[in-house]
């Protein structure tokens, strides 16, 4: 199938300004994908023995693209890619198994080209993600990585034009796999701020420094008063927080957060 990659999200943005100018309601409506890297929160389901290691699955960057099917009876596509994967693939180290099968991205058809009454369009099926190394660069240790998306729903409206999706996900790392709901916001944002600590663990005379969550950094609205001049970028009827283990900006509420 041939594909032809949409345009960006800040194109997609526009065109939601546009919908909201000139009246959505005359418009026909199209299903929209963020393009570029979310901000997904993995939640486990129920029944998994949180204490394994494919269990620990923290906040994480997937990147999102929506395609344009050549053919004009076809379907759009959209593909997912895990920063984890692709982190490994672009390490300098890494060392790829040659007889393993890799297929770095996740790609489904959109079941429609308009989004359901709920306002959210379906990417129901996609094939898994795999990377099979003999020596990954991030991990330092071979490493067999399976992300199996499913019921993928992007959430598009003249408000959220294919900014928050949700999904499932079945996540195996070598011999251990876990389950997970999923729920992602675009764009990233990056929200640790490094200090200066009142200790010197090196001794080499200088102060230690750490990088700590920055709520700030996820306000969507300037406060030039203390320096920030412009907001977040992100949607500010999104509720978010800065979550402390990866330092960007989640979602805190459910998909979709349409409320003001």
């Amino acid at each position: 199938m041939n594909l032809r990659l949409i345009g960006s999200v800040s194109g997609a943005v526009l065109f939601a300004s546009t919908l909201g100018a000139c009246g959505a309601e005359q418009q026909d409506p199209q299903c929209l994908v963020g393009k570029g890297a979310f901000a997904t929160v993995y939640t486990l389901k129920q029944g998994q023995d949180a204490s394994r290691t494919c269990a620990q699955l923290k906040p994480e960057r997937v990147g999102l693209e929506k395609y344009f099917n050549q053919d004009p009876n076809g379907r759009d596509s959209v593909s997912l890619r895990a920063r984890r994967i692709g982190d490994e693939l672009a390490h300098k180290d890494t060392q790829m198994d040659p007889d393993a099968p890799r297929e770095p991205n996740s790609v489904g058809e959109l079941t429609a080209d308009a989004p359901g009454a709920d306002n959210f369009c379906e990417v129901p099926t996609l094939n898994p993600a795999r990377l099979v190394s003999r020596y990954g660069g991030v991990s330092k240790a071979p490493v067999s990585l399976t992300y199996e998306w499913s019921n993928v729903r992007i959430y598009s409206t003249p408000q959220i034009p294919g900014t928050q999706f949700v999904a499932d996900l079945r996540y195996t790392q070598n011999d251990c796999t876990a389950e997970y709901s999923v729920k992602g916001i675009w764009p990233v944002v990056a929200c640790g701020t490094e200090i200066t600590l009142d200790t010197d663990a090196d001794g080499d005379g200088k102060k230690d420094k750490k990088t700590v969550p920055d709520e700030s950094k996820c306000d969507p609205n300037p406060d030039p008063a203390v320096g920030r001049v412009r907001g977040s970028g992100i949607n500010p009827i999104f509720p978010v927080k800065c979550d402390p283990n990866v330092m960007i900006c989640v979602l805190t509420g459910e998909v979709p957060s349409d409320k003001p």
